[in-house]
C-alpha cells in the first residue's frame, strides 16, 4: 500500500501544479478594463464562447472566466458580441486625417475618422490606388502630431513616384529615371510603408507598362511583409487579362498581390466572377499569393475623368485635360468616344461631390438627367461637367448582386470598404456585410463573417499583434449588439453613421462608449511589421 501512494505522489504532485498553474492564470489580479458576459468571437473563424475579457494599458491581459479578478471599470456586455476591431485594407481615409486642422468639437473633427468607429473598424490602410506618398515616414509623424481615431498603415504609391520623376506625361522611364523612382519606392518601404500600391486606371499610372510597375514591386518585395496592392487596369471587359496581369507581376517579384475591391464591372460584364475566380484559384495553385479585398455595394464611386476620358485625353495633368477639353478638334475627338457608348448607361452615373461649392444643384442627379436638361449628348454632358469641376466624382451602378455573392464566398477575398467619399461605402461597409450577408442572406456564419475583416486580414498582411482576441494583442476591440446593427447610410443620404457598436476600443480606450463617440484620438501611426 506503501509502495501504491509513493508512487503516485509525483503525480499528485504534478496535478496540484497544473491546478496552481491555470488557477494563475485565470486570476491576474487587477485589470483596467474587465468586458462581462459577452459572446467573444476571437477572430479565427471559430464559433463563439461566453467569457470575459480583460484589457491593461493598451493590451488585452486576461481572457477567462474567474470571477476573482478584479478590476478599475466594468463593462456588463451580457448578451452582446465581442470581437476584434475590423481591419480596413482599403481607404481613403487619409484625405479625412488632415482635412481640419483648426480647432474643432470632438464630434465634428474629420482625424477621429467617425465613418469607420462606428462600424467597429479600429485599424484602416491608406495610400491605395497609388496615390500614397514616397515620404512615409514625414507622413507618419504628422499624422502622431495631428492625433488619430483609429490606427493607419500607410502605402508608397506609383502615382507619386512617377510624378516626381517623370510628371503627369505619357512617357517611358529611361533607365536613369527608373533608377530614380526605384530608390523612392525603397525610401517609402524604408519609412514603414505596408507595401507598394498601384492605380493602373488613373493618369499617370495607366501610362506604366506591366515592366515598370514589376521594378518597383521587385524593389517592395525585398522588405519581409510587404504587399502589392492593386486597382487593376480594367474591372470590366478586361478584368481577365488585369488579374492576368497582376498575377504576373506577384509571380515575377516574388511577393504577394492583392486585388482592391474586386467586381465584374458593366452590364456586358455580369456573371464573368466564375472566371475571374477560376484564374485566381488557379494561380494560388501554382503557389501566387493573390488575395483580395471587395465592399457590398452595386455601385463603385471614382473621378469622373477617370472612367470617360481616354488616356491621352488625361496626359500632362488637369490644366491640361481642361485645355484639351476646350479645343474644339480635340474635345470633339473624346466626346467621339464617349458617344460609342449606350446613352442609357448615363442613368447609371451619379454625380456625387457634396463638399464641391457650386455643384450643389447636381450631386445626386444622373449624366442621363443633365444631358436632358442641357439637351445635350453624353459626350457633351461629361465635356462640360468637367470644364467646371475637373475633379468631378461620381458614383457608378455598374456591378450585379450575383457576382458580389460569387466574390464574397470565397476564403481569400476579405472587407475592405474603399471609403473615403460620399458614398454608403464610407459609412456602411462592414455593417452592411454583418447585417445583411450574415443575419439577412446568411452567405455566411458570424464567425466567417468578422474574421474575414479581422483574423484573415491580419494573417494576409503580417499584423502579428492585431486582428484576433488574444492575451498579448492589442486592445482593439468591439462591443455590438447583432439585433440593433443597422446600416443607416443610403445613396440619397451617405453622410448617415452606422449604429449597432455599443463599445468600440483602440489601444485599450474607449473610442465609442454607450453607442457615442468619446472625443478620444486613441490610434497609431503604424510601420509595416516584419523589419527590412
Amino acid at each position: 500500500m506503501k509502495g501504491m501512494i509513493k508512487q503516485y505522489i509525483p503525480v499528485l504532485f504534478l496535478a496540484l501544479c497544473t491546478v496552481m498553474a491555470v488557477t494563475a492564470q485565470e486570476q491576474p489580479g487587477e485589470v483596467d478594463l474587465l468586458i462581462k458576459g459577452a459572446w467573444v468571437f476571437d477572430g479565427s473563424g471559430k464559433d463563439s464562447v461566453r467569457t470575459n475579457v480583460g484589457v491593461t494599458g493598451e493590451k488585452i491581459s486576461y481572457i477567462g472566466t474567474s470571477d476573482a479578478v478584479k478590476a478599475k471599470k466594468v463593462l456588463d456586455a451580457e448578451g452582446l458580441y465581442l470581437a476584434p476591431g475590423f481591419i480596413d485594407t482599403h481607404t481613403h481615409a487619409d484625405k479625412w486625417v488632415v482635412q481640419n486642422m483648426g480647432p474643432v468639437t470632438p464630434a465634428t473633427r474629420t482625424n477621429a475618422v467617425l465613418p469607420w468607429l462606428y462600424q467597429g473598424v479600429t485599424t484602416l490602410f491608406a495610400g491605395n490606388d497609388g496615390f500614397g506618398t514616397y515620404k512615409v515616414g514625414e507622413k507618419l509623424k504628422e499624422y502622431e502630431k495631428i492625433g488619430l481615431g483609429a490606427n493607419f498603415y500607410l502605402y508608397v504609391g506609383l502615382s507619386s513616384v512617377r510624378r516626381a520623376v517623370l510628371g503627369s506625361k505619357d512617357v517611358d522611364p529611361n533607365e536613369e529615371q527608373l533608377e530614380a523612382m526605384r530608390a523612392l519606392v525603397d525610401q517609402g518601404m524604408k519609412e514603414g510603408a505596408i507595401g507598394f500600391s498601384t492605380g493602373l486606371l488613373y493618369a499617370p499610372q495607366r501610362y506604366a507598362e506591366t515592366e515598370e510597375v514589376i521594378e518597383m514591386a521587385k524593389v517592395a518585395a525585398k522588405y519581409k511583409g510587404s504587399m502589392y496592392d492593386t486597382h487593376m487596369r480594367s474591372e470590366t471587359s478586361k478584368l481577365l487579362n488585369s488579374i492576368e496581369e497582376t498575377i504576373r507581376i506577384g509571380r515575377e517579384a516574388g511577393m504577394p498581390v492583392h486585388v482592391s475591391h474586386i467586381k465584374s464591372a458593366g452590364k456586358s460584364n455580369w456573371g464573368n466572377s466564375d472566371n475571374a475566380i477560376e484564374l485566381i484559384e488557379k494561380a494560388r495553385k501554382e503557389g501566387v499569393n493573390i488575395t483580395a479585398n471587395q465592399y457590398p455595394f452595386e455601385a463603385s464611386m471614382t473621378s469622373l475623368r477617370a472612367n470617360t476620358v481616354p488616356g491621352w485625353g488625361q496626359s500632362g495633368g488637369t490644366k491640361a485635360m481642361v485645355k484639351r477639353l476646350k479645343d474644339p478638334e480635340l474635345s470633339q475627338k473624346i466626346m467621339d468616344e464617349l458617344n460609342k457608348r449606350d446613352p442609357e448607361s448615363g442613368k447609371n452615373v451619379i454625380i456625387s461631390s457634396s463638399r464641391v461649392a457650386g455643384l450643389e444643384d447636381f450631386n445626386g442627379r444622373s449624366l442621363y438627367d443633365i444631358g436632358q436638361e442641357w439637351d445635350t449628348d453624353y459626350g457633351e454632358t461629361v465635356r462640360r461637367l468637367l470644364i467646371m469641376y475637373p475633379g468631378l466624382s461620381a458614383i457608378s451602378f455598374s456591378m450585379s448582386e450575383e457576382d458580389i455573392s460569387n466574390f464574397m464566398k470565397e476564403p481569400w477575398v476579405m472587407t475592405g470598404s474603399d471609403g473615403g467619399g460620399a458614398h454608403p461605402r464610407t459609412y456602411a461597409t462592414f455593417t452592411t456585410i454583418l447585417e445583411e450577408y450574415v443575419l439577412e442572406k446568411k452567405l455566411f456564419s458570424m464567425a466567417w463573417g468578422i474574421h474575414r475583416a479581422t483574423g484573415l486580414t491580419a494573417e494576409v498582411f503580417n499584423l502579428k499583434d492585431r486582428g484576433l482576441i488574444e492575451e498579448g494583442r492589442y486592445a482593439d476591440i468591439i462591443v455590438f449588439d447583432p439585433n440593433t446593427l443597422k446600416a443607416e447610410s443610403t445613396f440619397k443620404d451617405p453622410a448617415a453613421y452606422s449604429k449597432g457598436m455599443k463599445y468600440v476600443l483602440v489601444n485599450g480606450k474607449l473610442a465609442i462608449e454607450n453607442g457615442s463617440y468619446t472625443g478620444v484620438l486613441a490610434g497609431k501611426a503604424l510601420k509595416r511589421q516584419g523589419g527590412e
